[in-house]
């Protein structure tokens, strides 16, 4: 008894070969499935179902539900897996088309990280649909009422709610893209600054206290002169400094060949962190464990005004 037929032309084999594999799992698992695969020019069918025994027919209702939930979550996984990649790719084209090959080609790659990291909770403990969950719930409701379906017309015509999330997703990965390449424009810039000041101090320690200041010590220990706070201060606002901002103004003005890191996994901005070891590169040592590590705050030092 064939319960439904599978028809497809886009990516024909590898559709109908992921369906057959599944359908052979389930029938490792003591189901009683049978199926075929056969092609009508290009297009492939795949016929498929529960054998006709008495045992089926006495739980007829619930074999048939169980199957063709089985071909719901089968049909979703093809379609996530072998239609995904062309709907992304036509809507870029379609929809996104300024940007050149390149853009595409880190926009593509983005987008499948964000597709990836889809989380089935959301804050506050509350349930996502996920795209996956929407294809299944669309084929599910398509099978109680139809025994044929078309994956390439069922995609194009009954998943509009499944095709605007790639949309939104893709556009996701644009504005990271965007802030990405902005991010690394930023760096390069920064790091033009490093490499054309003088050095004004060999060595820089680095840690940030419990109370959220920043530490810094020369290489005898001592606390870093406060004039070169006062030049980057003297240029800025009182009401709109941004002590992290004016730490790497700091760090670049004095320009030191080394810049040791100490306790780096407390640093509450981890931006910050990232963009010191990303302008300052080689010059960046972390370390491992030592006496100014062990200690919550720094005694006896000459402090500056600006919580640094």
């Amino acid at each position: 008894m064939f319960l439904v037929t599978i028809g497809t032309t886009a990516n024909a084999e590898n559709i109908s070969e992921t369906i057959n594999i599944q359908l052979e799992e389930l029938k490792s698992e003591n189901a009683d499935v049978i199926y075929e695969s056969y092609f009508v020019g290009n297009t492939c069918f795949v016929k498929c179902g529960i054998k006709d025994n008495i045992l089926t027919r006495l739980t007829d209702k619930k074999q048939h539900d169980d199957f063709k939930i089985n071909m719901s979550r089968i049909l979703t996984d093809s379609i996530i897996q072998h239609w995904e990649p062309r709907l992304i790719k036509r809507i870029l084209k379609d929809n996104f088309f300024y940007l050149n090959e390149k853009e595409k080609e880190k926009v593509l790659e983005i987008t499948d990280r964000l597709l990836q990291e889809e989380k089935p909770i959301l804050p506050g403990g509350f349930y996502k649909i996920t795209r996956r969950n929407k294809i299944m719930k669309c084929v599910l409701e398509y099978f109680a009422a139809n025994e044929e379906l078309n994956i390439d017309g069922f995609v194009n015509f009954r998943l509009g709610s499944y095709i605007k999330e790639l949309n939104d997703t893709i556009e996701r990965a644009i504005e990271q893209y965007v802030a990405e390449r902005e991010y690394n424009e930023f760096i390069k810039l920064l790091k033009y600054f490093v490499d054309i000041q003088e050095c004004k101090v060999e060595t820089v320690h680095l840690k940030q206290a419990e109370d959220g200041k920043y530490i810094m010590l020369d290489e005898d220990m001592n606390s870093v002169s406060a004039e070169y706070f006062d030049e980057i201060k003297s240029e800025l606002a009182d009401e709109n400094i941004n002590y992290d901002d004016l730490l790497i103004s700091t760090l670049i003005t004095i320009s030191p060949r080394r810049i040791y890191l100490h306790e780096a996994d407390n640093f509450k901005n981890k931006e910050l962190l990232k963009t010191i070891k990303s302008v300052f590169a080689d010059r960046i040592y972390i370390c491992s464990g030592c006496e100014l590590c062990r200690i919550g705050k720094v005694e006896n030092r000459e402090s500056n005004n600006y919580g640094l």
